[in-house]
């Protein structure tokens, strides 16, 4: 059985995200589709607009088998680290043979996203020292990166320019870095791009987001009629947003000093001081974003970290994820014919895998159980959020197992 496998968001599901799935299995040839998903919080330091299990159920009815949750720590990571956690998670199964992400320019091929991978692995000397340079002006590392490679690799800088290709070379940095061999595929991106806010039958999650934001409603020709129904409820005052963790944000950091939130993940010194000094006047989660940001430091990076602040996630505790295996991997779903996929991943993986949450979450021990407690902590602030713009108390999630 050949099996390949996805990393993704999908917040929200739409057309694009169906034509990578069609694609993927029209390339590969594969036999089951595995996607490693981030859970209620994901890559750029906020929340998902919408519950994850939905988001897996819309993969699912799309052409997915499994649907699995990347841990916290990963899914909310930089790009380098979320990229090398779901590269871990899939190398880690022991089954996928190939993994499949999307690109603005896979037409290139995967060889020249390893080439840049490889460039930047191999850091050499004159390039690490114009890096740094740029670093030391106040640039934040992604600008100052693409300064040096200007200089350096002029075809790399034209590329890491658009926010998919620069996850394709992370992907591949992630494999050399493991040395994993699964095979990597390319898919071009078949919208107008990430940052693109038009939309249409084909368009970016951000220009969904934003018609949610702005009328109300998911624009239902943006995503695929399976996935339809489950968006019916979704409106600008049920859809999640950074802002509505506002107080407990505002709570949280009223309790750290700066030496305490340096020991957050992701949260240098000086970032620690600029986020407390502006928290000392009353904020929502976008202002203090805001008046933080500055050339050193993206409005993403911020999210990041504040993120992290509210989710517990310690820069100690991101040292033990990286190491080794990760410690489990939760199934949030599968398609019912794919249930000898999940008997078969469970033979075969290297990693926990939690199927049967209460039956299994209880072998997790030590450093594992610590980090599975950072996830139920997500989870738990989460459904108090949708509880209190909706009204609706969600099903104990972690002990759910979707199935379609």
């Amino acid at each position: 059985m050949k099996i390949a496998g996805i990393i993704a968001e999908y917040n929200p599901f739409h057309n694009g995200h169906l034509y990578h799935i069609e694609e993927t299995k029209r390339r590969t040839g594969c036999d089951a589709l595995i996607v490693v998903m981030s859970g209620d919080f994901v890559q750029r330091g906020v929340p998902a607009v919408t519950d994850r299990y939905l988001r897996a159920e819309a993969a699912l009815r799309c052409g997915a088998d499994v649907v699995l949750e990347l841990p916290a720590y990963g899914a909310t990571a930089s790009a380098e680290d979320f990229a090398l956690a779901g590269v871990r998670a899939l190398t880690g199964l022991s089954c996928v043979d190939v993994i499949s992400y999307g690109a603005e320019d896979a037409g290139r091929g995967t060889e020249m996203f390893r080439s840049i991978a490889q460039f930047l692995l191999d850091e050499p000397g004159a390039f690490k020292q114009t890096l740094l340079a740029h670093v030391r002006e106040g640039n934040s590392y992604a600008k100052a990166r693409s300064m040096a490679l200007a200089e350096f690799f002029p075809e790399a800088a034209e590329l890491l320019a658009k926010p998919n290709n620069i996850l394709a070379v992370e992907y591949e940095k992630a494999i050399l870095t493991t040395g994993s061999a699964v095979a990597t595929c390319a898919i071009s991106r078949s919208d107008l791009g990430y940052h693109d806010t038009t939309v249409d039958s084909v368009c970016s999650a951000t220009a969904i987001r934003n018609a949610l934001a702005e009328g109300g409603l998911i624009p239902a020709e943006a995503v695929p009629a399976e996935v339809l129904p489950l968006y019916s409820d979704i409106t600008a005052t049920s859809a999640v947003t950074a802002d509505d963790f506002s107080d407990m944000l505002f709570a949280e950091l009223s309790s750290h000093t700066p030496e305490t939130l340096s020991a957050v993940y992701d949260v240098p010194a000086d970032l620690a001081n600029r986020i407390l000094e502006q928290a000392q006047a009353p904020f929502t989660w976008t202002s203090l974003a805001e008046s933080v940001k500055c050339k050193a430091y993206t409005r993403s990076r911020i999210d990041r970290a504040l993120c992290h602040c509210l989710l517990h996630l310690t820069a100690a505790g991101a040292d033990i994820f990286r190491e080794g295996e990760l410690p489990y991997l939760r199934v949030l779903g599968f398609r019912k014919d794919a249930e000898g996929l999940i008997s078969a991943m469970e033979r075969s993986s290297r990693i926990p895998l939690l199927v049967r949450f209460l039956r299994d979450s209880g072998k997790l021990q030590g450093d594992a159980a610590d980090i599975l407690a950072t996830d139920l902590r997500a989870s738990a602030l989460y459904s108090q959020v949708l509880y209190k713009k909706t009204g609706v108390i969600r099903e104990d999630t972690h002990r759910r197992l979707l199935t379609v």
